[in-house]
């Protein structure tokens, strides 16, 4: 399901590398703005490699095959950090950009990265002998066919200086026929540009540390024995969810009057169930970007207590703990991010029955999570009611359970 322009809050760009006399080879990921042109203006190199490393390798590169290449950009400033450890070093290229100011120490740095396993490219380079110190530990020379293409002989120079080294040549900016036929005289193997295609610009989106976090917050709290340690750290680490919380204790009713000096103490103060349905409607909330998402919130948040309330009825015979909450809460998830769910899904901690049910595969939670989409409170429909009959409900039950549910969702969110 695709966003309007106007609800993405995230953009960035994928540009095809292809073997010169075959495929696609890779994609390189870059920083754009969302509502910009496409091109990069970037605010500084640390910053666009931080917004790609961040948020375009989650919006797009899951749509990128394993075995293709994805190079990223980077700034010296960001490889010297390490902010690279977290990426697979058989799939990603880390890009040496141009403006980065080369000595002794940081060919050390890149010696090292090299090392531990990850493959290193040159980005446009022309021949400069400023970068002599790092040639001899990058993979790949991304060689810029435009600033060179007016000097043939300087070309054939970095050309022969690259191949004697044994540096695998990718072509950058390869724009004609001419360029083409330069490359497959010269043995290069890679090249990308205008020529083939220009970079496909993508606008998603994505979660926020903050929003993430607390959806690892929702899934910890669905597990049949909650690790409350677990919670507190993960609402420690986000200082308005804290901030928030201590408000909502200091309000509630079961509150006497007792000085909160820890976030323990809040959240023993709380409870467990109160937390739950606390947690729901903040996360909820925090995912709605627009007045459609707001009411797909809403929704979510009734078939959560819907089919937990359903299943309770049965005994709670489907799933421990929450975890029928959880399935309802995130029934709609794909719908509210405009991603598919397996992307909306993507590094959530949840049960596999709940995972393969919201993917659409065979599962035991499938019956379930098929009644929380098709009742609605209305008469149902023959086959809702054939549904009843196999989960063992009466349609009184049923009833009960969703305008039950519909009461304590709109408490909730007046709240």
């Amino acid at each position: 399901m695709s966003r309007t322009l106007a609800e993405s809050n995230y953009a960035v760009a994928r540009h095809p590398i292809y073997l010169v006399d075959g495929g696609v080879y890779g994609y390189e990921l870059l920083y754009r703005t969302v509502g910009g042109p496409n091109l990069a203006i970037v605010p500084s190199d640390a910053e666009a490699t931080l917004a790609v490393l961040a948020n375009g390798i989650q919006a797009i590169s899951q749509d990128i095959g394993p075995d293709k290449k994805i190079f990223i950009n980077f700034s010296k400033e960001i490889l010297e950090k390490g902010y690279y450890s977290f990426l697979d070093p058989a799939r990603f290229v880390l890009e040496v950009l141009e403006t980065v100011s080369c000595n002794a120490a940081f060919a050390e740095t890149l010696r090292g990265i090299g090392e531990a396993g990850y493959m290193l490219a040159l980005d446009d380079y022309v021949g400069d002998p400023a970068f002599d110190a790092i040639l001899p530990v990058v993979t790949f020379v991304k060689i810029d066919m435009l600033a060179l293409r007016n000097d043939p002989d300087r070309l054939e120079a970095v050309v022969a200086t690259c191949q004697a080294r044994g540096k695998e040549i990718l072509a950058e900016k390869v724009e004609t026929e001419a360029d083409l036929e330069f490359c497959r005289a010269r043995g290069i193997p890679l090249a990308q540009g205008f020529y083939y295609s220009r970079p496909q610009v993508v606008t998603t989106r994505v979660l926020d540390a903050g929003q993430t976090a607390r959806l690892g917050l929702l899934a910890e709290l669905a597990q049949p024995e909650v690790d409350m340690g677990r919670v507190r750290e993960i609402i420690a680490a986000d200082v308005a969810l804290t901030y928030k919380l201590l408000r909502h204790v200091n309000a509630a009713s079961s509150y006497r009057g007792e000085a909160v000096e820890s976030l323990r103490f809040a959240l023993d103060l709380l409870g467990s169930k109160a937390l739950w349905s606390w947690v729901t409607v903040n996360l909820l909330a925090s995912l709605a970007a627009t007045p459609r998402d707001l009411e797909l919130a809403f929704v979510s948040a009734v078939r959560g207590r819907f089919l937990a309330l359903a299943d309770q009825a049965r005994g709670g015979v489907c799933h421990k703990g929450g975890g029928m909450c959880l399935l309802g809460l995130l029934s709609l998830l794909d719908a509210m991010l405009g991603v598919p769910m397996d992307k909306a899904l993507s590094g959530l901690p949840i049960d596999a029955a709940l995972r393969d049910a919201l993917l659409g595969r065979t599962s035991t939670c499938q019956p379930c999570l098929t009644l929380c989409k098709s009742y609605d409170g209305r008469e149902p429909t023959p086959a809702t009611r054939e549904l009843f009959v196999a989960l063992n409900l009466s349609g009184n039950v049923v009833a009960g359970a969703y305008y039950e549910a519909l009461a304590w969702a709109a408490a909730m969110f007046r709240g």
